[in-house]
């Protein structure tokens, strides 16, 4: 079959095409993008995801002009966080009330600075898991992503036009006794670049929900994306 990029139009050579995945990779501009539509008699990849209905702890509303997801943050591993902060914490205040009233070192002093640092890090995450949102809004000319109130890294403002597609991915990281799984939303740009959306997602299906949401009111044919997650 001959196959022309979407973002470049240039012909995709036979061996950038993965028959079995109905994934192409062209070899002018690097965009990664499906083709399952393209082919005869083949399901879109897309159509294998079920629908997910709304998670708890999200909400959805209509204004007018476009739709906003709000997601609550709120969870018990925040609460397990902050009970470690006071501990973690507590230490650290003995430690300094025997260095500056024992008349210790400045060696004693200037030790335990990493870990003030890392204390502030860790009672600022849990606070801001309990107290934050996540505001998703999207309308034809944008996409913003806002976490609010307290200020935290990842908002976003992105042109509809500069989105191609959108979808989930899962991350894995390895803990002491267990491996530790979140997910992200992600979009794939016109360039064929890939850029975060929102990350940290506790299930598989938090995830998906926001992909379909926003590719429904955006009007985004799914299609498949080398490294996405496995439909759930």
């Amino acid at each position: 079959m001959k196959l022309n990029c979407p973002h470049c139009s240039r012909t995709i050579p036979a061996e950038n095409i993965n028959i079995q995945t109905a994934i192409a990779k062209c070899g002018s501009c690097s965009a990664v993008f499906g083709f399952a539509d393209k082919v005869p008699g083949t399901a879109p990849f897309g159509s294998s995801k079920r629908t997910v209905e709304l998670p708890k702890g999200y909400s959805v509303d209509h204004d007018g002009t476009g739709l906003v997801i709000t997601r609550r943050w709120w969870s018990w591993k925040y609460l397990a966080l902050l009970g470690f902060c006071v501990f973690w914490n507590g230490f650290l205040v003995v430690w300094y009330f025997i260095a500056f009233t024992k008349g210790g070192p400045l060696i004693m002093k200037l030790f335990p600075l990493l870990h003030v640092a890392a204390g502030v890090a860790l009672t600022y995450t849990g606070v801001a898991g309990l107290v934050n949102r996540t505001r998703i809004t999207v309308n034809t000319a944008e996409v913003k992503v806002k976490h609010f109130p307290l200020p935290w890294l990842g908002n976003r403002l992105i042109p509809r036009q500069e989105i191609d597609q959108l979808f989930c991915e899962e991350k894995i990281t390895s803990g002491k006794n267990r491996m530790h799984y979140s997910y992200n939303l992600s979009a794939v740009m016109r360039g064929g670049n890939r850029l975060k959306l929102v990350s940290g997602l506790d299930t598989p299906e938090n995830a998906l929900f926001l992909e379909q949401q926003i590719e429904g009111f955006l009007g985004i044919t799914d299609r498949p994306v080398a490294g996405e997650m496995r439909p759930v």
